[in-house]
């Protein structure tokens, strides 16, 4: 890996809505090497004391909104105009189709939600595997991209623009084929999974190839996307969402083979543990030497201090951590980890209290 903090030069990043960037990307930048300069790293949002309201849909249907880049645009400029950004947290947008985009590059559909969207499984048997190809021809990933491009223009200056959620491997396998026959088919056709594993191996690195290329011709050396930390070089957050539903055993064999492979091609890597059920894995995930952090989600209605022993251990053996908290909790995690490589995330209900926050860190 390259040593970025040498290469780099921190000054030039310089946006309307964060006045302090080029320091914040300076200190995000020591948090993955685990070092720190004045404070350790913490993100902070609030909502800004003066607001815009924020347009409203008309649209006749959930897919409608969703697909709609004038909207999606409108709504998101105003959101970070709207927004406090304290500590290391950034103004980012990224173009947002939902975690299984990846599905509709081999030909499957998504329905819309209010909050997020899924693939309707395609692949029905695995006769027609070896005629699968990834393509990014296609409605979803056309808005995607365009959105993309949209972004990089009109935002120049104030946000950043980040790669969508992708989600290959397990969970793309999943998205075609339903997340519980993909169960059934470690047991009864695990052949047929690591074939179709081998063929949409690519996905991944073409996907990001593809939006990479993008952001860096407008012009833009920092990557960023949907978790909020960022790096120059290729940055993205490894994960396997489906590891949840089955053993070690399963997981190593399968699945991660090829995100050894991410965490290889990419310049920062930080893995997202996603749940209890996930932490089965974590032994795994703490023996890649070049995984640089690991983002552990505790799961809705807990606490994030209630896994106060999984942040533990990961410190422990060496990696950054990035750690969703409710504000109450700050102080908590403060008195329990050594500051060297923790990020916590968080948000305020003002513009001081945000400042506030960020200032309990001095004395971390």
């Amino acid at each position: 890996m390259p040593n970025l903090l040498k290469e780099m030069t921190m000054s030039d990043l310089e946006l309307i809505t964060k006045p302090d960037a080029a320091m914040a990307l300076k200190r995000m930048e020591h948090w993955w090497e685990r070092e720190i300069i004045g404070r350790p790293a913490i993100q902070v949002t609030a909502p800004r004391t003066e607001r815009k309201a924020l347009p409203q849909s008309k649209h006749a249907s959930q897919r409608d909104r969703w697909m709609d880049i004038d909207f999606t645009l409108q709504v998101a400029s105003t959101q970070i105009e709207n927004t406090y950004y304290a500590g290391e947290a950034m103004p980012i947008f990224w173009s947002n189709l939902g975690p299984e985009i990846l599905s509709t590059a081999y030909g499957a559909e998504l329905e819309f939600g209010p909050d997020t969207s899924w693939s309707i499984p395609c692949l029905k048997d695995y006769s027609v595997v070896d005629d699968l190809s990834f393509s990014t021809d296609n409605v979803y990933f056309d808005t995607v991209l365009e959105a993309t491009r949209r972004a990089l223009l009109e935002g120049q200056g104030k946000y950043l623009v980040g790669i969508t959620d992708l989600h290959p491997g397990a969970d793309l396998a999943a998205s075609l084929r339903d997340p519980q026959q993909l169960c059934l088919d470690l047991l009864d056709a695990p052949e047929d999974l690591a074939r179709l594993l081998a063929v949409t191996y690519s996905a991944f690195f073409e996907a990001y190839a593809v939006q990479e290329k993008i952001i860096k011709d407008a012009g833009q050396e920092t990557a960023t996307s949907w978790l909020g930390v960022y790096s120059r070089g290729r940055c993205y957050i490894p994960s396997c969402d489906f590891s949840a539903m089955i053993s070690p055993r399963a997981f190593n064999k399968f699945f991660l083979p090829e995100i050894l492979d991410e965490i290889d091609w990419l310049d920062r890597s930080i893995y997202h543990l996603d749940g209890p059920a996930a932490v089965r894995h974590l032994d795994t995930l703490l023996e890649i030497p070049n995984l640089d952090a690991i983002q552990f989600v505790q799961g809705a209605g807990r606490k994030a201090s209630s896994f106060m022993e999984v942040y533990q251990k990961i410190q422990k053996h060496g990696k950054s951590l990035h750690v969703s908290v409710d504000s109450d909790e700050v102080d908590t995690f403060i008195d329990a980890l050594s500051p060297d490589g923790v990020m916590l995330s968080t948000w305020a209900a003002s513009e001081e209290e945000a400042d506030f926050i960020v200032n309990k860190t001095l004395k971390w």
